[in-house]
């Protein structure tokens, strides 16, 4: 079958008021277009009648990949058109059930419309049910159907469509400001970045370099993910390089049981300052609750203690596996999970409960303001962008 266009659903962006809703809804518009000329479509056409966005294209496979990229989208399927009539909408339905119903098969007709017509929704349901019932063979079920054909009738066109893609839901790219993104590239910071931007916010991935404590490796696998996410941001995704060799050698030089502490809010203060530059209204970053034992309650309060700006955990109450089921359905899993070596300073033990005072008085003896501004200064900025 060759579907004339695709229909695109919105979620929270139809409860705004007008003005706002009238802006959201130009944002989406304009990402849909950017992402579906990521993926090669270059005849299309946009349009957006209220509560649906229709997306009119020869190239629907290419197109229907893209849309699974745009924040803001609950769903989309592509259609059929016909004029609102009855007999047009019957010889469609059995044109497009001919090859998708089988005798052996349960099937249910929904339909919905808005506007005044000379039919109801529940005499197209009938009507439409009987032919291919009779055509096909095939038993209704409206509770658990093998195949429902959904019709749309909206004033002058009706839509016929059989599928339905699950979008990724939330409000369009970048309405809600910018943040930065604590990015390791590992399983958590890709997800909260990415929960992050399907609420509107655009990120800025942070990456902290470990250099001489870290490998090649790992620095791979940051700009690895870092790529696959940026599928989600239109133009792309800003990273920003910090060199920590400086600072992870110091806090190695003088902390034990409280390394992981130092190192995290030596992150969140250079993670302030880029905030700062850059314009942005907070941190993101990947913790949850206890998942390690720099992620204790307490440990959490003495990392906030370090910033003076909104910090976002967006799994903190998220387990692991929770966690990689995200990652898999961002295809972010398999470079996340590559083993890249583990921290060569991680003490033997970490403490669950920092001293906030003797971290303090480390961070002052170790003079990490100056060593964090002067990493700020020599920091690399990219964009990265889908490979």
């Amino acid at each position: 079958m060759k579907w004339d266009l695709i229909l695109v659903r919105y979620g929270e962006i139809g409860l705004k008021s007008n003005y706002v809703r009238r802006q959201l809804i130009e944002k989406l518009k304009s990402h849909i277009k950017k992402s579906i000329e990521i993926e090669g479509v270059e005849e299309y056409k946009i349009e957006s009648p209220r509560g649906r966005v229709f997306l009119e294209t020869p190239s629907i496979e290419k197109s229907i990949n893209a849309l699974s990229y745009v924040p803001g989208i609950v769903s989309y399927s592509p259609c059929k058109t016909v004029e609102p009539e009855v007999a047009s909408i019957v010889d469609m339905a059995m044109q497009i059930s001919q090859d998708r119903l089988a005798e052996n098969m349960s099937f249910a007709v929904d339909a919905r419309r808005v506007g005044e017509h000379e039919f109801t929704s529940q005499d197209l349901k009938e009507i439409v049910g009987k032919e291919l019932r009779v055509e096909s063979g095939a038993s209704v079920n409206l509770d658990d159907p093998d195949y429902t054909l959904t019709i749309e009738v909206r004033e002058d066109t009706a839509y016929l469509f059989t599928d339905v893609y699950s979008g990724l839901g939330g409000l369009p790219y970048g309405v809600q400001g910018k943040l930065i993104s604590l990015f390791s590239g590992g399983m958590d910071s890709p997800v909260a970045t990415a929960l992050m931007i399907k609420r509107g916010c655009d990120p800025i991935a942070l990456y902290i370099d470990k250099g001489g404590f870290g490998s090649k490796k790992e620095r791979e696998r940051a700009v690895k993910v870092a790529e696959k996410l940026s599928r989600l941001t239109p133009e792309g995704l800003k990273f920003i390089k910090l060199d920590f060799e400086g600072i992870y050698s110091a806090i190695k030089d003088d902390a034990d049981k409280e390394t992981c502490i130092l190192c995290k809010r030596a992150m969140y203060k250079a993670g302030e300052r880029i905030n700062e530059i850059e314009g942005a209204k907070g941190l993101i970053t990947g913790e949850s609750v206890g998942q390690v034992a720099s992620q204790t309650l307490d440990n959490l309060m003495t990392l906030d203690e370090s910033t003076s700006i909104p910090v976002y955990r967006p799994l903190i109450g998220f387990d692991k596996s929770q966690t990689q089921k995200i990652s898999m359905r961002l295809g972010t899993y398999q470079a996340s999970k590559e083993d890249v070596g583990g921290c060569p300073i991680l003490p033997e033990r970490v403490a669950t409960v920092s001293d906030p005072m003797q971290i303090k008085e480390t961070e002052n003896k170790i003079k990490i303001d100056e060593e964090i501004e002067k990493t700020v200064e020599n920091r690399e900025v990219d964009l990265i962008k889908p490979d």
